[in-house]
């Protein structure tokens, strides 16, 4: 049986006896995500989402709605403070960093950046929803999207200098952004996830060999624990 074929997905609820909810803090202090323990928990086959088995087929939608991000009707995007939409120009103003060698370049780099995934994540929206291009397309924008964020936090830093390390009414969050800037390239599901995608499902390249690759993983060869001498 492949791997993916025993996977079967359940949604319950939270709040009842035997689940434990641990949050885990991030980088800068956020409890955004959490990891959950169950411990004699009843999950009963009506709290299943899909066919028994079908947990892949569950996941990949989810994944799929993630990566059109804006564009999909089932995902929310918390709403940013006023701060935080500031544009490149307006901080390297407000830095006094505008004259600098090199700020009007990172400026018309973040421009760039806006316009082209815009453009990008509105072609993709039309193709697939046409059925011209393949949904697992969604993955050209996620990989767009995640490479530019972490570009955009850079470049807004960069163009604060100093300042944008501390949380001010000038420059707002900007070093939080900064510092969380990987998480783009995570998220979603990670660059890499994304070029595989690409290079497979969508130009239509060979998978890469793999011995193991319809093998339960249960019956995949696990090495010996190292012993030191």
């Amino acid at each position: 049986m492949p791997k993916h074929r025993g996977l079967t997905v359940f949604i319950l609820p939270i709040h009842q006896p035997g689940i434990e909810v641990h949050q885990i803090e991030m980088l800068n202090g956020a409890r955004d995500f959490c990891q959950e323990f169950l411990t004699d928990v009843r999950v009963l086959d009506t709290d299943r989402i899909g066919a028994v088995d079908g947990g892949w087929t569950v996941g990949t939608r989810w994944m799929y709605h993630e990566r059109l991000l804006s564009e999909s009707p089932y995902v929310t995007v918390p709403e940013k403070p006023a701060i935080s939409d500031r544009s490149p120009a307006e901080i390297a103003y407000r830095a006094g960093t505008v004259d600098e060698p090199g700020v009007r370049d990172l400026i018309g780099e973040a421009h760039m950046l806006e316009v082209v995934g815009t453009a990008l994540q509105r072609r993709l929206g039309a193709g697939m929803a046409s059925g011209r291009i393949s949904d697992q397309s969604a993955a050209i924008g996620r990989l767009f999207r995640g490479i530019a964020e972490s570009r955009r936090a850079t470049i807004e830093y960069e163009i604060a200098t100093a300042g944008g390390a501390i949380w001010t009414d000038e420059f707002g969050d900007i070093g939080d952004v900064f510092l969380m800037r990987q998480v783009s390239c995570i998220g979603g599901g990670t660059t890499e996830m994304a070029r595989n995608v690409i290079s497979e499902r969508v130009l239509g390249m060979p998978r890469e060999a793999r011995s193991d690759h319809d093998v339960p993983f249960r019956d995949v060869p696990r090495g010996g624990r190292r012993t030191r001498s």
